[in-house]
């Protein structure tokens, strides 16, 4: 039976799309679920780090583990580019000249990857309702269990026994 991933009730035929009565809803083929099945949030693979350049819009519509781990990723790299601007900074304080150029780069790539951040700390906001400070690998494979956990149960509602 082919039933609506949100409410698990039985869907209808809409053209080459399927619709919930309950939800009234349109739903989309790749969405309808089998008998009162759960749909699966987790993604097939994680993100590549080429992801991290992908525009707001295309991370909006990415899965909030793989944001989690591309924020990590962001993370990583602002901090790499912060040690290195202030490896350059320390250098031009104590009298080194020709760090200049260096200097106004690694701020141009700490400011990119600070706004990175502040994109995907704010659509993992948006969905999970706070900013995780450390992103930890534990932490994100506890998030995914919780997520394959509460895909277990299914959505069906079992019909009253007649009384007599």
């Amino acid at each position: 039976m082919k039933t609506c991933p949100y409410c698990g009730s039985e869907v209808e035929p809409y053209g080459d799309k399927f619709s919930c009565l309950y939800c009234e809803l349109i739903l989309d083929k790749k969405d309808v679920q089998q008998n009162g099945k759960r749909k699966d949030c987790l993604p097939a693979s994680q993100p590549s780090y080429k992801d991290l350049y992908r525009t707001t819009t295309e991370l909006m519509t990415m899965n909030t583990i793989e944001l989690l781990y591309l924020l990590k990723f962001a993370r990583a790299e602002r901090g790499s580019i912060y040690s290195q601007r202030k490896l350059f900074l320390q250098a031009m304080k104590e009298g080194a000249s020709g760090y200049e150029e260096a200097e106004k780069y690694t701020f141009k790539e700490y400011e990119f990857w600070t706004r990175k951040c502040f994109v995907l700390e704010n659509l993992i906001r948006e969905r999970i309702s706070y900013i995780p400070q450390k992103l930890t690998e534990s932490y994100i494979q506890n998030f995914a269990g919780r997520m394959l956990n509460s895909s277990k149960k299914d959505m069906s509602i079992k019909q009253p026994k007649c009384l007599k």
